[in-house]
C-alpha cells in the first residue's frame, strides 16, 4: 500500500500522496463537483482536499480560541529518525509514540486490522440513540463520530459530510477497523483506551503518516454502575479545525450515552452497587462485587492487589455466584498471600442480585521467601499447590489424631483416591474398605449391616462415600451405628472413618444428622483453583495410564492444561489423557496433540451440541493453519461468527 504523508498545520495542508483507489473499497464522495478530481492524480487529490479543508473551515461552528499550539511536525520527523523527543511533545503524545514503537506499528504504512467485535446489546443502543440524536443537531459539519470498543474495534460511525467519510475510509476508519494504539499507533481511539482519560491527538501527534491529516479526541464511555470502559467516543476532523472544544464535545457525547445506558440499570445491579457502596464506607481492606452483568472492585482492591492475584480472587468468586447463603471462602494468591473472603448475598426484593466480598489479607511468606513446605508423599497422586498441602496435611493430622473426617469438594475431584492414598501411605499394613453410598437404595439392610460388620472387624480404614447420596429412610439408622462406635475411634484400635461428600449436594438431614459426628470437616479444592498442581499431576498420571516412560508432555501442552478450567476435575484430566493416548503411544505430547475440548479455556460447560460446535472450529482452524477467514468458509459460516465463537469458547490456537 503506497505510504500516504501529510505536512497539516494551522495554515493547511502543503503535502498529501495518497494511494491509488482500493480494490473493492467504497469510491470517495465528494462534496460538489467542483471538488472532484479529473483523474486520480496526487497533485489534484491535494488541491481537492485543500479546497474541501478551506471549506470545512468556513463552516465549522467551533470557535478556533483554545486550541493548543500545533506541535511542529519536524518533532515528530526526528522521533522517527533518531528517536529524540522535542520539547514540545505533550507527556502523553510521548508515552504513546514509545508504546507504538514497542508494538512495532510501522509510521509509513499503515496496515488495517479487520475483524469483529461483540459489544453489549444494551451499549451499542445506548449508543445507537445518542447518535442519533448528535447527526440531528451537526447538520452537514465537517466532524465523524465513532464509538469503539474497550480493544478499539469500531463498531459505529456517523459522519453527515461526504467529502469527509471519503477521507476516512481511506484511511479504514470504518466500522470493522481494528484502531487500537497497538495496532496503528498514536490515535484519538486507541491512546485514550491506553491512557484512560479524554484524549486530544492534533495532526502530526498521530504515529502513523496517514493519520497525520486529522484531529482526533476520544473520550472514554464508562458503565454507569461499575465504572468499567464499555467502550469509547472518537470525534475526528481535519487538523486544520481541531481544537480543545472538539475534547469537550467527544466527553459530552460520552455523557449522554452514560445517562442512557443508566436508563437499562435494572433493580439487581443497584441493589448490589447499595451494598457494595455500603461495604466500601467501611472497608480497610479489598471489596468485590459482582453478579453475572458487572464486577465492582475498590481502589484497595486494585492498588494491594496485583493483576495475577485479581485474576485468581475473581476466579475464586466464581463459586458464590448464586449462593444465597452468608459463606467464607479462602484463596491462595499467587503472591503467596491468603485471602479470606467473606461474602455476603445482595437482594432486590425477594431475588438474588449478585453478592459483595470482604476481603481479608494474610502474608505467608516472610520477606525474602521462606522455605517450602514439601507436601507428603502419597501413591500416585501429585501436588505442591498451598491449597492441596493444605488439604493433604489436614487430612493426615486426622489420620494419626484417630479423628474422623468428612472430606468435600466437587465431583470429580478425586476425594476417595486422596483418602486412599492416605492410607497407603500411612499405615499401609492395615484393613482398607470403601462403603459406597450410592448403592445404599438396593439393599437398605445389607448395606447397613455391611458397615455394623466393618467395624466387628480388624481396625483400618472405612470410607462412606458419596455419603450425601445416602437415603432420607437410612439416615438415622447409620448415625445410631455411628454414634456407637464413635468411642472406639479415639484409640489406636479403633477404625479410622472418613465420608465424602460433594460439594454441591443439598442434603439437609445429612449435613444436620451425620456430619455433626464426625470430627473434622476438610475441603479438597476443585482443579480449576490448583492449577500449578497439573503441572505434576498430568505428567504422573500420563505414565500411570500409558505404563510406560516412552511417552512426556512438553511445556507448552502441560501449560494449555493448567489454563483449562476443568468442569469434570481429575476425572476429565484422566479421560482427556486416555484420549490422548489412543492415537499417541511415545514422544511428546504438544498443544496440536491435546483433544479439542483442551483448545478452548473458558470457563462455562459446554452443551454437547456446543462441544460438537466447538470441535468442530478447532479442526477446522487447525487444518487451515489458524486462518479464521479460511476457516469460516470452510464451516460454511460468516467470519463475523467464526471470530464470535472463537471468543465465546475462549479457544487458542498456537502456530
Amino acid at each position: 500500500m503506497t505510504s500516504v504523508t501529510a505536512a497539516a498545520d494551522r495554515g493547511g495542508l502543503s503535502h498529501f500522496d495518497t494511494p491509488p483507489e482500493r480494490s473493492g473499497a467504497h469510491p470517495v464522495r465528494w462534496h460538489d463537483e467542483s471538488d472532484r478530481p479529473a483523474d486520480g492524480s496526487s497533485r489534484q487529490v491535494v488541491e481537492a482536499f485543500a479546497r474541501y479543508q478551506r471549506k470545512a473551515a468556513l463552516s465549522m461552528t467551533t470557535a478556533s480560541q483554545g486550541t493548543p499550539p500545533a506541535m511542529d511536525r519536524s518533532a515528530r520527523e526526528a522521533y522517527l529518525s533518531s528517536g529524540t523527543i522535542g520539547a514540545d511533545v505533550r507527556e502523553v503524545v510521548r508515552q504513546s509514540w514509545a508504546r507504538s514503537a514497542r508494538a512495532g506499528v510501522d509510521p509509513s504504512s499503515l496496515q488495517p486490522v479487520y475483524g469483529d467485535d461483540e459489544a453489549d446489546p444494551k451499549v451499542l443502543a445506548a449508543v445507537d440513540v445518542v447518535l442519533a440524536r448528535q447527526l440531528d443537531r451537526l447538520g452537514r459539519e465537517p466532524i465523524s463520530i465513532i464509538f469503539a470498543s474497550p480493544s478499539g474495534m469500531i463498531l459505529r460511525q456517523t459522519c453527515p459530510d461526504g467529502s469527509l467519510s471519503g477521507f476516512l475510509r481511506r484511511v479504514s476508519l470504518e466500522p470493522g477497523t481494528d484502531f487500537g494504539e497497538g495496532r496503528v499507533g498514536t490515535n484519538g481511539i486507541g491512546t485514550a483506551l491506553q491512557a484512560e482519560k479524554p484524549t486530544l491527538i492534533m495532526g502530526a501527534e498521530h504515529f502513523a503518516d496517514e493519520l497525520t491529516i486529522f484531529a482526533c479526541a476520544g473520550a472514554p464511555v464508562h458503565h454507569p454502575v461499575s465504572r468499567s470502559i464499555v467502550g469509547i467516543i472518537d470525534l475526528t476532523c481535519t487538523a486544520a479545525n481541531g481544537n480543545t472544544l472538539l475534547l469537550s464535545y467527544a466527553q459530552t457525547v460520552a455523557e449522554q450515552i452514560e445517562l442512557e445506558l443508566l436508563q437499562t440499570v435494572g433493580g439487581k445491579q443497584l441493589a448490589l452497587l447499595r451494598d457494595y457502596l455500603a461495604a466500601c464506607r467501611h472497608a480497610t481492606g479489598p471489596i468485590v462485587a459482582l453478579n453475572s452483568d458487572l464486577v465492582m472492585m475498590n481502589h484497595h482492591a486494585q492498588q494491594s492487589l496485583s493483576d495475577s492475584d485479581r485474576a485468581v480472587l475473581l476466579a475464586r468468586t466464581s463459586d458464590a455466584r448464586g449462593n444465597a447463603k452468608p459463606t467464607v471462602f479462602v484463596a491462595d494468591l499467587p503472591s503467596g498471600t491468603l485471602a479470606r473472603m467473606d461474602y455476603r448475598p445482595t437482594f432486590s426484593g425477594a431475588e438474588l442480585a449478585g453478592g459483595v466480598f470482604r476481603v481479608g489479607l494474610t502474608a505467608t511468606r516472610k520477606e525474602g521467601g521462606e522455605r517450602r513446605v514439601e507436601p507428603p508423599r502419597l501413591p500416585g497422586l501429585a501436588g505442591h499447590s498451598r491449597s492441596w498441602m493444605r488439604t493433604t496435611s489436614a487430612l493426615r493430622q486426622a489420620l494419626r489424631a484417630d479423628r474422623w473426617a468428612v472430606l468435600e469438594g466437587e465431583e470429580g475431584v478425586g476425594k476417595f483416591a486422596l483418602i486412599r492414598a492416605m492410607h497407603y501411605a500411612e499405615m499401609p499394613d492395615r484393613h482398607f474398605r470403601m462403603i459406597d453410598a450410592q448403592t445404599a437404595a438396593e439393599d437398605p439392610e445389607g448395606w447397613l449391616t455391611a458397615v455394623e460388620e466393618e467395624f466387628e472387624g480388624p481396625p483400618g480404614t472405612l470410607v462412606l462415600r458419596h455419603l450425601d447420596l445416602l437415603p432420607g429412610r437410612m439416615i438415622g439408622p447409620l448415625s445410631e451405628i455411628l454414634l456407637q462406635q464413635a468411642a472406639h475411634s479415639r484409640n489406636a484400635e479403633g477404625h479410622w472413618v472418613v465420608a465424602t461428600i460433594d460439594q454441591a449436594a443439598d442434603h439437609p438431614a445429612v449435613l444436620a444428622q451425620l456430619v455433626p459426628i464426625f470430627d473434622v470437616t476438610i475441603a479438597l479444592e476443585p482443579l480449576r483453583h490448583r492449577g500449578e498442581d497439573i503441572g505434576v499431576l498430568a505428567p504422573l498420571m500420563l505414565a500411570q495410564i500409558a505404563q510406560s516412560e516412552e511417552i512426556t508432555l512438553s511445556a507448552r501442552a502441560v501449560n494449555q492444561l493448567q489454563r483449562h478450567p476443568w468442569p469434570g476435575n481429575v476425572t476429565q484430566l484422566q479421560k482427556v489423557l486416555r484420549a490422548v493416548l489412543s492415537y499417541k503411544r511415545r514422544g511428546v505430547v504438544d498443544v496440536a496433540d491435546l483433544p479439542a475440548e483442551c483448545l478452548a479455556v473458558g470457563r462455562r460447560t459446554l452443551t454437547s451440541i456446543e462441544s460438537i460446535e466447538r470441535d468442530a472450529i478447532v479442526r477446522s482452524l487447525q487444518s487451515q493453519g489458524g486462518n479464521k477467514s479460511l476457516a469460516a468458509i470452510d464451516l460454511g459460516m460468516s467470519r463475523a461468527t467464526i471470530y464470535r465463537k472463537i471468543r465465546e469458547y475462549s479457544i487458542t490456537i498456537t502456530g
